[in-house]
């Protein structure tokens, strides 16, 4: 949403480019939030004129307006609330559907949401009120106050008097704030006087694309409140510059249900919370909180200026998934993923962490955001601001990748990422038609006389085409990956040998034995040429090998570039050669000048 007001600086731009930003730059993407917030209210008003809501919204833009008359910042405050955009989004969607003559059943609760809303607001500000409020199974949630329960069913009456303030339901139960049959809101004192909300209660809080959990008993809500308290310990420890940054825009938190996952979400609908599973550790708390605050400050960017064009087909690589992604989802993953990395980074460093995995984490995430970064900054689809943006976060990311690593976890974690590169582009990529005869006719002719990467893009093309319906698929596939998952732990050093598969190339790489891995894995070409995790198995132990002997290998190159290319050429080869085609091809390109 753009017109918001709010600007940032060229240095706070900057600073929230390169994954961080101070207090300032925050305060900015703030004041935007709010202004949005107050467009989106204004507006629910407007579309609600000529309704059947009309009187109710009517009412409550009235409360609303004498209670900023009394204490504009209290009123602020309110409207600042995170769910105020999802709770609204809600409305105008409603009563769009309602002009169309398709009203949701529940828009008169929605719609009157906007008393309760109100009601906070004249309670902040201290002025008196007596409005009308929807009731939702019995309760009356007030946003970031708490909420009134037992009510009954129908509409209450919310009224504030020199008594105090108090919830009438429809059959004649009243509950007053902080007396019987009131819920306060959860809110957990934090180091350094912070304080983030466990949000259990606002209606609107289903907007992160998981199940948000009930109301909390108190074992619970007291189990994660330890947890988010510890893990706001390591932030602030760990993590002074992103402490700085969620300490100015982070009020909540979300309790969501994860079906025995780690879970975790924000919402471009409600910057200023975020949404999580209960993890089992403050560690993996203080994970997902800088993950999703990341994903909420480039939210809240966003909604102040545009970074990419719209409307770009799904067709860049996001190495965390196997799906290609548009260039907004992407912006998004290298961005958040960024505060992964840094997470990692630090934790390298702690006294509490495993330090091989989180040795392993931090090249893994590093490499992988570096590859999407890259395929930004060529996509074609950023706008100016958008390539500065994306330029400074790629020399942030540059930058970690010069830091001292232990480098046979960094090189068994890079092999990790090659072969998942070379997955995403073996599921996603069709060569042109001509392509996989230029590779066949180079490599009988013996031309490629230079380094098969400088020569590349000259003969065949320096991508492969997207099609336009590339389905979907888990990124934790089984196969020799599955196997490898030891090493994203910092475990590199040689399996021993045995176990259910000794023959397998996975186990075989888990052994230190690349030249195995490769002939299991021509083997397995040799059968099947479209044997998807044969190919990432073959790349990793021809990479392996071109570092052991430390020279150019021609296979390992192809196929980090265009292993379309070479499985195309492969399934061209098997007619004639069904039983050693891809031997073929691999004995050609070794035997080239140069070749391995």
């Amino acid at each position: 949403m753009s017109g918001l007001g709010a600007e940032l600086t060229p240095v706070q731009f900057a600073a929230v480019a390169s994954g961080y930003g101070d207090a300032g730059a925050i305060a900015a993407l703030n004041e935007g939030q709010l202004a949005k917030r107050k467009t989106l209210v204004a507006m629910v008003g407007r579309d609600a004129r000529g309704t059947e809501h009309a009187a109710a919204v009517a009412a409550a833009m009235d409360l609303l307006a004498r209670a900023e008359k009394a204490d504009p910042a209290a009123v602020d405050a309110v409207l600042a609330h995170p769910h105020v955009d999802s709770w609204a989004m809600a409305c105008l969607h409603g009563l769009a559907d309602l002009a169309g003559g398709r009203a949701p059943a529940d828009l008169a609760a929605t719609v009157g949401h906007l008393a309760a809303i109100a009601t906070a607001a004249a309670l902040a500000a201290g002025v008196a009120f007596d409005i009308e409020v929807p009731t939702r199974f019995g309760a009356v949630g007030v946003p970031g106050l708490g909420e009134a329960v037992g009510l009954g069913d129908g509409p209450a009456r919310a009224v504030g008097d020199a008594g105090g303030a108090r919830f009438e339901g429809a059959h004649g139960a009243v509950v007053r704030v902080d007396g019987p049959g009131w819920r306060p809101r959860r809110v957990v004192a934090l180091a350094g006087g912070h304080a983030l909300a466990i949000e259990d209660q606002d209606p609107y809080r289903d907007c992160y694309g998981y199940r948000p959990l009930p109301y909390l008993g108190e074992a619970e809500a007291d189990h994660f409140a330890k947890l988010l308290h510890d893990a706001w310990l390591l932030i602030e420890r760990d993590h002074p510059a992103h402490a700085v940054a969620m300490r100015a825009a982070l009020r909540s938190v979300v309790p969501v249900s994860h079906d025995g996952m780690m879970v975790s979400s924000a919402s471009r609908h409600a910057y200023g919370s975020i949404a999580m599973s209960v993890p089992d550790t403050a560690a993996d708390v203080a994970l997902l909180m800088i993950h999703e605050h990341m994903h909420a400050k480039l939210g809240g960017l966003l909604d102040l200026m545009d970074l990419h064009s719209g409307g770009g087909r799904a067709s860049l690589y996001a190495p965390w998934r196997l799906d290609p992604r548009p260039v907004g989802a992407l912006l998004q993953g290298v961005y958040a993923h960024a505060g992964v990395t840094d997470h990692w980074r630090r934790r390298r460093r702690a006294a509490d962490g495993d330090t091989a995995r989180a040795e392993a984490q931090f090249v893994y995430w590093g490499e992988m955001n570096r590859l999407a970064a890259h395929s930004l900054i060529h996509s074609g689809e950023l706008t100016r601001a958008g390539e500065q943006f994306v330029t400074v976060l790629a020399g942030t990311l540059d930058g970690w990748a010069t830091e001292e690593v232990y480098e046979p976890i960094a090189f068994h974690a890079r092999l990790f990422v090659l072969a998942q590169t070379v997955r995403w582009r073996l599921l996603n990529w069709r060569p042109g038609d001509a392509e996989p005869g230029l590779l066949l006719d180079a490599v009988r002719a013996g031309r490629l006389t230079d380094r098969l990467t400088d020569r590349l893009t000259d003969w065949l093309g320096p991508s492969g085409e997207v099609p336009h319906a590339a389905p979907v698929r888990p990124v934790d596939a089984a196969g020799i990956l599955g196997v490898l998952r030891p090493w994203l732990d910092g475990q590199v050093e040689p399996a021993e040998a045995g176990g259910p598969s000794p023959d397998d190339a996975g186990a075989m790489l888990l052994r230190h034995d690349p030249d195995g891995a490769e002939r299991a894995c021509l083997a397995r070409l040799d059968r099947d040429g479209a044997d998807v995790d044969a190919w990432l198995g073959l790349a990793i132990a021809r990479a392996w090998i071109g570092h052991r002997e430390r020279r150019p290998d021609p296979v390992a190159e192809l196929l980090e570039r265009r292993p379309d290319v070479a499985r195309a050429a492969v399934l061209e080869l098997q007619p004639a050669n069904p039983r050693h085609a891809a031997s073929e091809l691999v004995a050609g390109l070794v035997s080239l000048p140069g070749g391995s």
